[in-house]
């Protein structure tokens, strides 16, 4: 899975990309982001490492998918994450690419999201979508109240 989700908010840029950068601030602002705590260092982290909590509901059922992320990358226009689990085990990749960039309304943000696992559904896709969204009003609504 390899999606592209851009949004455009009337946010000021400066604040979004902060917002972006911190992985800490995900909880509050998507829905998806479950729970988000800080994960132990490891020696190869390039930044900062968190757990993630992700949470996908489809009706009654909810699929919960914990994973170290670790911010392998600070840009002016935002951060890149990726898991970095050191448990020893393979894990499936997943990326996390946020940026934003000015625009006329204040900012717009790109987000690109990889996953390199074989769980991947149409289901869960649906569930994504239907998350972004909400994902937009959070993180506005959050970038509005710092």
């Amino acid at each position: 899975m390899d999606r592209i989700f851009t949004a455009t908010l009337d946010a000021d840029v400066d604040d979004v990309r902060a917002i972006l950068r911190d992985l800490d601030t995900y909880e509050h602002w998507m829905a998806l982001a479950d729970a988000v705590a800080d994960a132990p260092a490891d020696d190869e982290d390039e930044g900062p490492a968190h757990f993630v909590t992700l949470v996908a509901r489809l009706g009654p059922l909810a699929r919960r998918k914990r994973l170290r992320m670790v911010r392998t990358a600070v840009t002016p226009e935002g951060a890149r994450f990726e898991r970095r689990e050191i448990d020893g085990r393979p894990h499936s990749d997943w990326c996390l690419d946020a940026r934003a960039v000015p625009s006329d309304e204040g900012a717009e943000v790109s987000m690109r999201l990889e996953y390199r696992g074989r769980l991947w559904s149409d289901a869960l896709d649906r569930v994504l979508s239907a998350h972004v969204d909400g994902a937009v009003d959070g993180l506005a609504g959050f970038a509005a109240a710092r």
